[in-house]
């Protein structure tokens, strides 16, 4: 499986504000992602994404030819915590949608979500985090996913880092400093406490905007 972390961040390093206002692309870059949507069999955010923005995760700002259908929709969410009323649910009908649980996830809830045309992968132990590597282990057999594009916060961006389990990061670095302490940055959880830990990345590719937006591509070198 092949996964691309792709963010959008201040200079110093934040994806949104102390207030969770998180809209730091310009529309130029919007229709970026929406292409590099067209190029993956799914998008992956966590749950913590699906509470706070209620995203719909589909491609809407450009046409896409070359993708014979919306990319799945993968919602990382342990103790299925996903609303019945979020866009996610509510278009679950139309687009493929993945929710991956462990087995402590409520089984009433599972089947409101299977009654709602959700699929279910449940990987993980009750009480801990969905198992990411066992997860996109299923995806790919199960339901034919190769290309994961990752569009979700700080937590489930470290998740992914510390578990080393991408490919490529994508980072739109916008003409903003947003500061604080309580604004969250590209990466969260705990961090790595060597630099020899650290995750290994190679510069790809580097593109500048008119606006003064950059976006920069890396490849994981240590996978």
């Amino acid at each position: 499986m092949f996964v691309v972390i792709n963010s959008a961040i201040s200079v110093d390093g934040k994806i949104c504000t102390k207030t969770g206002e998180s809209k730091i692309s310009s529309d130029l870059d919007l229709k970026r992602v929406h292409k590099l949507r067209c190029s993956v069999d799914g998008i992956l955010v966590g749950i913590s994404t699906v509470l706070k923005d209620d995203p719909l995760l589909s491609i809407r700002l450009i046409k896409c030819t070359k993708a014979k259908k919306t990319p799945t929709r993968i919602i990382i969410d342990s103790n299925a915590r996903i609303p019945l009323d979020s866009k996610i649910v509510k278009t679950a009908k139309d687009i493929d949608t993945v929710i991956a649980v462990t087995k402590g996830a409520p089984r009433d809830k599972l089947d409101m979500l299977r009654a709602n045309n959700l699929r279910i992968i449940v990987s993980g132990e009750q009480g801990k985090k969905v198992n990411l590597d066992k997860a996109f282990g299923q995806l790919e057999t199960k339901f034919g996913i190769k290309k994961i594009l990752v569009e979700g916060g700080g937590e489930i961006n470290w998740s992914i880092i510390k578990n080393n389990l991408f490919d490529e990061i994508i980072v739109t670095i916008s003409p903003l400093i947003i500061g604080g302490r309580d604004a969250t940055t590209l990466t969260e959880g705990i961090g790595f406490d060597k630099i020899k830990k650290c995750v290994k990345l190679e510069l790809s590719k580097i593109h500048k905007s008119n606006n003064g937006e950059i976006v920069v591509h890396y490849n994981n070198i240590g996978k």
